[in-house]
């Protein structure tokens, strides 16, 4: 949690994928995984950026679809 707050507060990461893409490697290393991350990492950034349940749901749906092109076929 600390790592995301930091993030949005110093680093300036203002999506779920800028933090779990870019930020920690997660999408990279491993996509499911970050996809259970992903709702948790929106619940913390939605406090910290003052966003809403909508902006959350959007946040992790955007994610979701981005991740999984990470999938093997």
């Amino acid at each position: 949690m600390a790592e995301i707050i930091w993030a949005v507060r110093h680093e300036m990461a203002r999506t779920v994928e800028d933090f779990l893409s870019r930020r920690t490697r997660a999408l990279i290393l491993n996509a499911k995984v970050s996809i259970e991350m992903a709702p948790q990492v929106a619940g913390v950034m939605a406090k910290e950026l003052k966003q809403d349940t909508d902006w959350q749901k959007d946040q992790i749906n955007k994610y979701n679809e981005i991740a999984h092109h990470y999938f093997p076929e």
